[in-house]
């Protein structure tokens, strides 16, 4: 597969000071809890080197907020800091990438973020696997997710339904799917179990006896290898009683 240059990523450390870096969001975005406890454990470990881009008037926060207002928290008015000095197409690929491997957000935050690779910024899906060191079905199967109906997409969402559960139901047409949706929430259904309950909706009804005697005919095979082995090791005549439930040999 031929490599994309996404792009230049030579950078050099050295401190900035935290107020000239600009932020997409604010920290009340954020638990104060969570974010006294996260500038705690900088206080008692170090703090974090976080990643800029450069500017005319200053530096861009590139990824990692929490761990910025988090730092700001400590009372530190200075960070190490990686600066980079990208362009804003590379900076905002950069920045996506970063959140993406550290994995921010719920499992449909990371298909927006994919889709937005790809759609907004020419990957493929197999260069998305490569940047985020993911194998490609992980990426596809992460970005099958946004081929489901809105009302799964928002269970997603609210976690309600994970997202194992509803990757069980790509194939399933899409007004059927929330349906299923709703009666693997009220049952409690494992992924294996959704996995079962579209596997019989999805299998025509003549295929399913079809099914069950294939089933059984290799059962019944396997039970006559057993009996054969069991002959030519205690090299004596072995008989086998019973029906495909039960029996004796």
């Amino acid at each position: 597969m031929k490599k994309r240059k996404m792009m230049s990523v030579d950078c050099e450390e050295r401190e900035v000071n935290l107020s000239s870096v600009s932020v997409e969001s604010g920290a009340d975005g954020f638990l104060e809890e969570k974010l006294r406890e996260r500038a705690a454990y900088f206080l008692l470990n170090g703090a974090p080197t976080i990643a800029v881009n450069e500017k005319n008037d200053g530096y861009e926060l590139l990824s990692a907020e929490f761990d910025y207002h988090a730092l700001c928290k400590t009372g530190a008015t200075q960070a190490r800091a990686k600066v980079y000095r990208f362009t804003e197409k590379d900076a905002e690929v950069f920045s996506l990438v970063e959140k993406l491997k550290a994995e921010q957000g719920g499992a449909m935050d990371q298909a927006y973020q994919m889709q937005r690779l790809v759609k907004e910024f020419g990957f493929t899906q197999d260069e998305v696997a490569v940047v985020l060191s993911k194998s490609r079905p992980a990426v596809a199967n992460t970005l099958r997710l946004l081929t489901l109906a809105p009302e799964v997409v928002g269970l997603v969402e609210s976690g309600q339904l994970s997202a194992g559960h509803a990757r069980t139901l790509v194939k399933v047409p899409k007004d059927k799917q929330l349906a299923f949706a709703q009666e693997s929430i009220k049952r409690e259904y494992t992924v294996r179990e959704m996995e079962r309950a579209v596997k019989v909706f999805l299998t025509p009804p003549e295929v399913m006896p079809q099914q069950k005697d294939a089933l059984a005919a290799a059962k019944s095979a396997e039970l006559k290898a057993v009996v054969e082995r069991m002959r030519s090791v205690f090299r004596t005549k072995v008989s086998l009683v019973g029906n495909g439930k039960k029996g004796r040999v």
